[in-house]
C-alpha cells in the first residue's frame, strides 16, 4: 500500500510539473505573440506609403486606337455546306429515311449554321459597340486630363474612393485644383493613434510593458503623418497625370489663444512626380525623406509639431 501510495504522489508532483511547464510556455507564446503585434502595429504605421493605388497611364490611354471592327465570319455555315457538297445518295440511306430526306436535313443544318454564324456576328457587334463607346470615354477623359482639366481631375479623384477609405491615413482629405497641381489636406489622426507603451519579451519570457519615452513617441508620430503625406502624394501620382502635388496634413490641435481643439497644418510638402518616382519607398524613413522636397515643418522631438503655413494657398 506505501509503495501505491508513493507511486500516486510521484504521479501527482508530475503532473503539477508539466501543468506549470504548460503554463511558462503558453506566457512565453503570449508575451511573444503581444509584442509581435505590437511591433506589426508601429511597422503598419510608418509604412502606410507602401501600398499605393495601381497606376494608370493616361497618355498610353489617351492614344489607344479604336476598337476594330468584328468580322462576319461563315465557319459553321461553310463546315455545312461541304458536308452538303459531298452528300451522295447511297442504298444505306434507306435505313435512314431515303436520300431525299438525308438531303433535306443537311440543307436544313445549312440554315441552321447560317444563323448561328449570324447570331455570334451580331454579339460581336454588340460586344464592339460597347467597346467603342468606353474607349471614346476613356480617351476623352484621358485627353482632358493629359491637357489639365480641373473637372476631369477631379472626377477621377472622387472615383478613386481608395483615397479616403484609407483609414490609417485619417478621418478624410479634401482637395483643391490649381493649374496643372492637386493640394491634397489629409486629416490625419491625433497622436493617440501612437502608443503609449513599448513592449518586449525579457530574457525569462515575461511581457515587459514601459512608458515610450516623449522623444521616441513624437518621432513615431512623424514619422506617421510624413507617411501619410507620401501615401497621400503617390495615389495621386498614380491616378493623375500631374507633374506636381502639394499635400498639407492637418491635425487637431489646441490652440492656445482660444483653448479649442481646431484643425492646423502642421506639414506641407510640393512633391515633384520626378523626384517622388525615385524614391526607394519600402527603404526611406518616412520623416528623413522629406529633405527631398520643398516643405514646411516645425518639430520637436520633445514638443512634437507647431503649425505651419501652407506652401499652397488654400482654395476652393
Amino acid at each position: 500500500m506505501r509503495s501505491i501510495a508513493a507511486a500516486a504522489r510521484a504521479a501527482e508532483r508530475d503532473a503539477q510539473r508539466r501543468h506549470k511547464q504548460n503554463q511558462k510556455m503558453q506566457m512565453i507564446a503570449d508575451s511573444t505573440s503581444a509584442v509581435e503585434d505590437w511591433e506589426n502595429y508601429v511597422d503598419n504605421l510608418v509604412s502606410i506609403h507602401t501600398d499605393m493605388a495601381d497606376m494608370i497611364d493616361w497618355h498610353k490611354i489617351a492614344g489607344q486606337p479604336r476598337p476594330s471592327e468584328p468580322y462576319q465570319a461563315s465557319d459553321h455555315r461553310d463546315r455545312a455546306e461541304m458536308a452538303l457538297a459531298k452528300f451522295k445518295p447511297s442504298v444505306f440511306h434507306a435505313f435512314r429515311g431515303g436520300s431525299a430526306k438525308v438531303r433535306s436535313r443537311l440543307e436544313t443544318q445549312v440554315e441552321e449554321a447560317a444563323a448561328r454564324d449570324q447570331k455570334l456576328y451580331q454579339d460581336a457587334l454588340a460586344a464592339h459597340a460597347k467597346a467603342v463607346a468606353e474607349w471614346e470615354e476613356d480617351t476623352a477623359l484621358a485627353k482632358r486630363l493629359v491637357l489639365g482639366e480641373a473637372v476631369a481631375i477631379r472626377q477621377v479623384i472622387e472615383e478613386m474612393q481608395s483615397l479616403s477609405d484609407t483609414a490609417l491615413v485619417g478621418t478624410a482629405i479634401e482637395f483643391s485644383i490649381g493649374e496643372n497641381f492637386v493640394h491634397a489636406r489629409p486629416k490625419v489622426h491625433g497622436d493617440d493613434i501612437v502608443p503609449s507603451m513599448r513592449r518586449k519579451q525579457l530574457a525569462s519570457g515575461r511581457l515587459s510593458e514601459t512608458k515610450m519615452p516623449v522623444g521616441q513617441f513624437n518621432e513615431l508620430y512623424q514619422d506617421y503623418v510624413a507617411s501619410a503625406a507620401l501615401k497621400t502624394a503617390g495615389d495621386l501620382f498614380h491616378i493623375l497625370p500631374l507633374g506636381e502635388i502639394y499635400v498639407t496634413c492637418t491635425a487637431n490641435m489646441l490652440k492656445p489663444q482660444t483653448g479649442h481643439q481646431e484643425w492646423a497644418p502642421i506639414l506641407s510638402v510640393q512633391f515633384v512626380r520626378d523626384s517622388f518616382m525615385r524614391l526607394n519607398l519600402s527603404g526611406i524613413d518616412p520623416s528623413d525623406s522629406m529633405q527631398n522636397f520643398r516643405h514646411a515643418m516645425k518639430f520637436s522631438k520633445t514638443k512634437g509639431f507647431a503649425v505651419v503655413e501652407p506652401l499652397e494657398p488654400v482654395s476652393a
